[in-house]
């Protein structure tokens, strides 16, 4: 389980996942005054991608399984970035950036972008596994 990358990336990409619920700066924005279900919604979205994170690194045995899954933990976490940046641009979060944006502001974008960039790692590093499979397979 440890000894292959793609569980590394993985891994990190959950502990990404997870700075987000312990930042509160990067749940209060513009989108949060305006919008009630704003806040479970992104919360939702994000704890499901940390989850299925958590179960990927255990599928090991099931390439084709951990990547698909991988694959749709890419799709969660950038459909919940693409969330946030869109209710925030609308809500007018962006025009005052200067002046009230602090370090759990900006951990709020980051960390997902990093755990979406940890997915794709992950997924690479399984595609590589699969393709030394077939490799060995074709030895034999």
């Amino acid at each position: 389980m440890i000894q292959r990358l793609q569980t590394v990336y993985l891994l990190l990409a959950v502990i990404c996942l997870g700075i987000l619920f312990l930042a509160d700066g990067a749940w209060t924005s513009a989108a949060t005054a305006s919008l009630a279900w704003y806040v479970p919604v992104s919360m939702g979205l994000f704890g499901l991608a940390a989850a299925g994170g958590v179960t990927a690194i255990f599928l090991y045995k099931d390439r084709k399984r951990q990547r698909s899954l991988v694959v749709a933990m890419q799709i969660v976490v950038l459909l919940a970035l693409v969330l946030k940046v869109v209710l925030n641009s609308m809500a007018g979060g962006f025009a005052s950036i200067s002046t009230d944006a602090t370090f759990e502001y900006w951990v709020g974008f980051g960390a997902p972008v990093m755990a979406y960039l940890m997915f794709l790692m992950a997924r690479r590093g399984i595609d590589k596994d699969t393709d030394l499979i077939k490799s060995m397979d074709r030895l034999r």
